[in-house]
């Protein structure tokens, strides 16, 4: 299960990095806050799914 939640999270943070420039047209800190949580969100999925699928796990 934890693997499926990891792939869900990087799949959301990149659809939030594709919609990023749609929302962020309405003003900068809009465009600010888009791009940070895109990026967070896509970075913590990405975490998830390489401590999921290390070599070292025992």
């Amino acid at each position: 299960m934890a693997k499926l939640t990891a792939w869900l999270v990087t799949l959301i943070g990149v659809l939030l990095i594709l919609a990023a420039p749609g929302i962020a047209l309405w003003s900068l800190a809009d465009t600010w806050v888009a791009w940070v949580v895109a990026l967070a969100v896509l970075i913590v999925g990405i975490g998830k799914l390489s401590r999921n699928y290390s070599k070292k796990r025992k």
